[in-house]
């Protein structure tokens, strides 16, 4: 059986749950998690499956669930500071939560999305960022950055970003307007020719791919973040869709996955 990602992460189950989670940030002591496919375990919030998922995984790394706060995920790039428990309502077009509170879960969903965890050690910071390839667009990940440095006074050089589960290069195939997009968006980077590959002519359009996460990282290294700080998981949810959650694998009736961090 192949391995599930490399070797800065662990894989742990139990109370019906499996998931992963980071070695480093276990080393720090914060308490977070990417939840993997199984059978009734889905965190979309039309399923029936959702309350008692989000009751497992909070259980199983000894979180409450009262302290749950999860934006409404509309692919924006708006990133809002949280200083209290808030409800998803009030927490609409936002795609990136940040705080400096304990007793504060940061919740996002995915199936293919990237989903950063960002920490900051000195300040004790944490953020939980969700980016779809037009968040990634919009530059989500760098607001982030630019808000906890801002707002809470960190410093690029401190903070830690954690690379969950997502679509990657070999299965993020785009029509030419997508890929015309992309270049003109980050043209300015001059390394267009690294994150964008030409594919094959499918039903008579040219296709490509487009490496989202190499994009954001260029975004971060851009920021000041220490490219050693950058924790990559390596795992695609589309090669490896028998564990992980995958629009693009599981087609209209797909699930989600969560990604959960506090203090």
């Amino acid at each position: 059986m192949k391995r599930l990602g490399n070797d800065k992460i662990v894989i742990k189950q139990g109370n019906g749950i499996e998931y992963i989670q980071f070695k480093n940030l276990l080393q720090h002591g914060i308490k977070h998690a990417y939840t993997l496919k199984r059978e009734g375990i889905n965190f979309r919030s039309d399923s029936k499956e959702e309350k008692e998922s989000y009751k497992k995984i909070f259980e199983s790394i000894g979180l409450d669930i009262k302290t749950y706060v999860k934006p409404q995920q509309r692919h924006t790039s708006k990133v809002t500071c949280i200083d209290k428990v808030m409800k998803t309502e009030e927490l609409l077009e936002t795609d990136g939560l940040i705080t400096n509170k304990e007793n504060i879960t940061l919740v996002t969903t995915n199936a293919d999305c990237i989903l950063f965890l960002f920490y900051d050690p000195v300040k004790k910071v944490i953020a939980n960022i969700h980016s779809g390839w037009r968040g990634t667009f919009q530059k989500i990940g760098e607001n982030a950055i630019i808000k906890m440095i801002e707002e809470y006074k960190c410093k690029p050089e401190d903070i830690e970003i954690y690379i969950w589960p997502s679509i990657r290069k070999c299965h993020f195939e785009v029509d030419e307007e997508v890929k015309n997009e992309c270049e003109e968006i980050f043209k300015y980077t001059e390394k267009t020719g690294e994150f964008i590959e030409k594919g094959e002519v499918k039903g008579g359009k040219q296709k490509y791919f487009i490496d989202t996460v190499f994009i954001n990282r260029i975004l971060f290294l851009n920021q000041g973040i220490k490219e050693n700080n950058i924790y990559d998981c390596d795992i695609c949810s589309v090669c490896n869709n028998d564990k992980i959650r995958s629009y693009r694998a599981e087609g209209k009736d797909f699930k989600l996955a969560t990604s959960i961090i506090s203090l």
